[in-house]
């Protein structure tokens, strides 16, 4: 099936501010750099979800079905993985007097905990495993959990997760033509809306901890690159799920400059 709305224009160029002077990085006051990074995300995600960039391929239905149960097992390992293991940590990672922030971390721990029961739930009305245990990870996965793994503090942690990855995936429900309203069945889609309807608060506990965090050069370019190296990684992560549910490119991917 192609889609006569596809579009074919010049790749999104989104800034890379770890290549910025030391000069033009600290001209952002700490919430204009927060916003920065914000937007850098969520125009990725605009980009790389919007249907409108895509041209369809009509798969067998038995091809579909593998394609998104795979889909459903990663976003269940991620909501575990990136979910709860990333926060623990940076509960741990932040200061004593941080107490009303960690508190929110260990709120959204039961939230991702919550996130993968439903996807679990989802993968169980296709006839598929829900276990997390038995899912093996495709290599860009492993790549984008070493990326979080390598930071050294819940700041840099937050910038390659609740303010990279979050971000992100708030494109699934809220942009008018994402193309997971094509992809997924009612039940599907109610449940990722019910899920994303958790990550307004996620987002927010990325956002003070990017506030935290941002008072030097130092900082805001290692905060910069931990949300770009995770950006590039689940760039190409998602590309590839959407192109296997069954249509081709025909927009360049996003880039940064």
């Amino acid at each position: 099936m192609q889609n006569t709305d596809a579009v074919q224009e010049k790749p999104l160029t989104v800034p890379s501010y770890s290549k910025w002077t030391d000069e033009a990085v600290m001209k952002f006051t700490p919430n204009e750099f927060m916003q920065a990074l914000y937007h850098r995300a969520k125009d990725i995600g605009d980009d790389l979800y919007d249907s409108r960039k895509y041209e369809f391929i009509k798969l067998e239905p038995e091809v579909f079905k593998d394609a998104l149960i795979t889909y459903m097992r990663r976003r269940a390992w991620s909501e575990w993985y990136f979910g709860t293991v990333a926060q623990a940590r940076q509960i741990t990672l932040l200061p004593d007097n941080q107490v009303d922030l960690k508190l929110r971390l260990a709120r959204q721990i039961r939230d991702e905990v919550r996130h993968y029961d439903v996807f679990a739930q989802q993968l169980k009305r296709f006839g598929s495993e829900p276990r997390i245990s038995e899912f093996v990870l495709p290599e860009i996965l492993v790549q984008m959990q070493k990326i979080q793994m390598e930071v050294e503090t819940a700041s840099e942690l937050a910038a390659a997760n609740q303010f990279a990855g979050e971000i992100v995936l708030s494109s699934m429900t809220d942009l008018e033509t994402s193309i997971f309203k094509i992809f997924f069945d009612k039940e599907l889609m109610d449940a990722v809306i019910d899920i994303e309807n958790d990550e307004p608060p996620h987002i927010a506990n990325g956002r003070d901890m990017v506030l935290l965090f941002c008072d030097t050069v130092d900082h805001r370019k290692r905060l910069a690159i931990a949300q770009e190296k995770y950006l590039r990684a689940m760039m190409q992560l998602h590309f590839t799920e959407i192109v296997k549910l069954g249509c081709r490119r025909v927009a360049p991917l996003p880039v940064f400059d």
